[in-house]
């Protein structure tokens, strides 16, 4: 479980593997339930339970069904920022209010899973399998990056650096890349 403070309030994301879409025997009953359209009870393979708390007070609580890839729950899927949470889960990308979790947005990022999402200046960068994607907060996709192979290295080089001027990308087999915010190749 991962416990964020922000402003009043205390935010918890963490993995429900319990629950079941449409089903009657959910121990945990949440009050906004976001399931993506070709995800049905048997089908989900992604359950990122989100509450709110205000003291020891529930606001809000949320749960986002998803039947994209899904590659764990870390701090680097998701961002807080002027009461908004911006989370990566499966193939999507999920834009919730703070404090009561309404959608405002969502849509699919990646074909496969998204890693990670990070600000570029105004903006989100989102870190998938197949693509680096920059993304508006308003979920408009400004440009995608694709490389000669996947966005994850297992030499050890970080997968993406953000520096000053540009975007740094290093892919499965070790090719490095660099971007400008345009999305454009450097080198």
């Amino acid at each position: 479980m991962i416990e964020i403070a922000h402003q009043q309030y205390k935010v918890l994301i963490y993995t429900d593997h319990q629950y079941t879409v449409e089903s009657a025997d959910n121990l945990r009953r949440y009050k906004r339930v976001y399931v993506d359209d070709s995800c049905d009870r048997y089908s989900n393979v992604s359950n990122i339970a989100i509450l709110v708390k205000h003291g020891q007070d529930e606001v809000a609580s949320a749960i986002l069904c998803d039947t994209g890839v899904f590659t764990g729950l870390s701090q680097s899927s998701f961002i807080i920022e002027d009461r908004v949470l911006y989370i990566c889960t499966g193939n999507k990308l999920y834009y919730l209010n703070i404090p009561d979790l309404t959608l405002r947005w969502s849509g699919q990022v990646d074909y496969v899973t998204n890693f990670s999402v990070q600000k570029l200046e105004d903006d989100l960068l989102v870190h998938g399998e197949l693509e680096i994607t920059r993304i508006t907060k308003l979920g408009e996709i400004k440009w995608r990056f694709g490389g000669h192979d996947i966005w994850v290295n297992n030499n050890g080089f970080p997968e993406i650096t953000i520096l000053h001027d540009r975007i740094k990308l290093v892919d499965y087999q070790s090719n490095f890349y660099a971007i400008g915010f345009d999305g454009n190749t450097i080198f």
